[in-house]
């Protein structure tokens, strides 16, 4: 069964991706924070990563976000991920 690991801090979010998945017989990984993402994602094989672009409070510049999809490719650079923001 695929695995798609989401990295987002709203977990309004990320359940609600979570049970659209689930749906289409696809396990979802949540995490609430870049490193919480990394971490599982250094202990389980996923297909795609999901991630926000922004985690803390009232930061709109997307900075975290960049600085986690460049962990993430450098990483795993075959990795699909969509970068995600609201």
């Amino acid at each position: 069964m695929p695995t798609v690991l989401i990295i987002d801090d709203n977990a309004a979010v990320a359940i609600a991706l979570e049970v659209l998945f689930s749906l289409h017989d696809i396990d979802a990984l949540r995490a609430a924070s870049p490193d919480e993402g990394l971490a599982l994602l250094a202990r389980h094989e996923v297909d795609l990563v999901i991630q926000d672009m922004n985690f803390t409070a009232d930061t709109t510049s997307g900075e975290e976000g960049k600085a986690l999809f460049c962990e993430i490719r450098q990483r795993h650079p075959d990795l699909p991920v969509i970068l995600l923001t609201a």
